[in-house]
């Protein structure tokens, strides 16, 4: 009862699959595990989703571009030359509340709506063996220095998962290690890899990213490292000098989180295949 469209050579599964592919692995496995209908790349149905805005898709969007019940994203790149293609089409998805806010300040001319994949939780084991996983992606490397000396003054135990650097059998195995996660991230669109660790029930201290400055200084907005979150996934810092006393107040509290029922709650895939409908 959908068409999805993307670009497969794009898609084509690798070792180090990155969010976007898990966008769309996610989407087309809540698409099965709800028992929806779909084509890949032809006009089957209805009802059309392109999850990605890319030039060698240029092709199907001039096709398809004026029919009803078209949505596109969540995989679009609002400063693209290609942008202005999007003005066409229905409704533009994007995967978290702080991406719509900050398209609709930069382009109001365009319809949104919110809409995440669904997240599903790693097959690991849970080991223990390590006290902790530190996740280091698109920061400057003297943050991530400050942690992991911080770490090790406190006799802290940990291993680390640099972004674009690690397999998933080497995520999953790290996971299966830890008893909980130090994220030290830029702003992340939904998040999945942080998500994932979130469905494995791995509390998280996360030193949060609050402002997107990506495009320059007249492009400035306020985003986040964890658009999905609650009191139930961990804790959280803005500043270094509050990583002490953070770090201890998430000790203290360690079995008392559960992430991974936030989870189930938000991002499970009935919640994510029932918006994506609603949506149409």
């Amino acid at each position: 009862m959908i068409n999805i469209y993307y670009s497969e050579k794009y898609w084509n599964s690798t070792q180090t699959m990155n969010g976007p592919q898990k966008v769309v692995k996610n989407l087309l496995q809540s698409l099965d595990d709800c028992k929806i209908s779909y084509a890949i790349n032809e006009e089957k149905y209805d009802k059309t989703l392109f999850v990605q805005w890319s030039v060698d898709m240029l092709g199907y969007y001039d096709d398809l571009k004026n029919k009803n019940n078209l949505l596109v994203g969540p995989q679009i790149w609002a400063w693209s030359n290609e942008f202005h293609f999007l003005k066409e089409y229905n409704k533009v998805l994007l995967p978290s509340t702080w991406c719509e806010k900050s398209m609709n300040k930069f382009f109001p001319n365009i319809k949104t709506s919110v809409w995440p994949v669904a997240i599903y939780p790693p097959d690991i084991k849970d080991n223990n063996k390590t006290d902790c996983l530190v996740y280091f992606k698109n920061r400057p490397e003297n943050d991530l220095l400050s942690v992991l000396n911080y770490l090790d003054k406190k006799n802290i135990t940990y291993t680390g998962l640099e972004y674009g650097r690690y397999t998933q059998d080497e995520f999953r195995e790290s996971l299966s290690d830890v008893k909980y996660c130090i994220i030290i991230d830029n702003t992340e669109s939904q998040g999945i890899a942080i998500q994932e660790m979130m469905a494995s029930n791995k509390p998280l201290l996360v030193w949060n990213q609050t402002v997107w400055n990506h495009m320059g200084d007249n492009y400035i907005i306020d985003g986040t490292s964890i658009p999905y979150w609650s009191s139930d996934c961990g804790e959280k810092f803005d500043k270094f000098e509050d990583f002490d006393e953070t770090f201890n107040l998430f000790l203290s509290k360690l079995d008392k989180y559960n992430p991974k029922k936030y989870i189930d709650r938000v991002l499970s895939p009935k919640k994510s295949i029932d918006t994506l409908l609603k949506l149409f």
